[in-house]
């Protein structure tokens, strides 16, 4: 009779215990990936040295001048030869159009290293949620990814090019949402910039800050359950 008191209350305790988690635990019906620096790997830092030695600058100079007219690039409004007439004209330098041609190049190919752990993550979970893709991308890096697999896991995918506008613009998060059908706390949204990050929680979506995959898989397990 004592054992099976034991057992019972054993068992009564374990069922308390998922409860409790499961009570602590947010639900998410919608995962929603970045793509540079989360599904492809962080800007290719030797791409990167070989368009600094086209434009003379130090490494340490680049991130800021490359962002400095990125927007309306990112968001399909110019193209790739204007973006970058307007930022070597920021450095005050004169390119030839052949080395012009190599930094438009350069540029594509240097967010076109993909984490492939990552994508097998995506592929595991793309039948327990729905899926959404929201990225800052070019026209011209939108070319290259036409034909990859692992695009149609994405039930939405709301790309700055086709929007006309970027991240962390507010609008791109509402259409992003709205081509989900999905409320803010259904979603959780995983990027690498700050900034995108903290936009996307002021409008009550759930966020994780992208460091590698290992860390997002522990967090979505420690504080999540996934699930439609």
């Amino acid at each position: 009779m004592l054992e099976f008191i034991l057992e019972l209350t054993q068992k009564t305790l374990f069922s308390l215990k998922n409860f409790q988690q499961e009570v602590l635990l947010k639900k998410i019906e919608y995962v929603v990936f970045d793509f540079g620096g989360v599904i492809s790997k962080k800007q290719n830092e030797e791409i990167v040295k070989k368009m600094c030695r086209i434009l003379n600058i130090q490494t340490t100079e680049f991130e800021s001048l490359y962002t400095a007219q990125r927007r309306e690039y990112d968001s399909g409004i110019i193209d790739a030869k204007t973006y970058w007439q307007r930022t070597v004209k920021l450095i005050d330098k004169k390119v030839e159009q052949k080395d012009l041609d190599r930094l438009i190049e350069y540029d594509i190919q240097s967010w076109l290293d993909i984490n492939q752990e990552m994508i097998e993550y995506i592929k595991s979970i793309r039948g327990i949620v729905t899926l959404g893709l929201l990225s800052n991308m070019t026209y011209d890096t939108l070319k290259e990814l036409n034909n990859v697999y692992w695009k149609d896991y994405f039930k939405a995918k709301t790309l700055s090019c086709k929007a006309k506008v970027a991240k962390p613009d507010f609008r791109i998060y509402n259409i992003c949402l709205k081509a989900l059908n999905a409320k803010p706390y259904q979603v959780l949204f995983v990027d690498d910039s700050e900034a995108n990050i903290d936009a996307a929680w002021k409008m009550g979506i759930n966020v994780i800050k992208f460091t590698d995959c290992k860390t997002m898989k522990s967090i979505i397990e420690n504080e999540y359950i996934l699930g439609n």
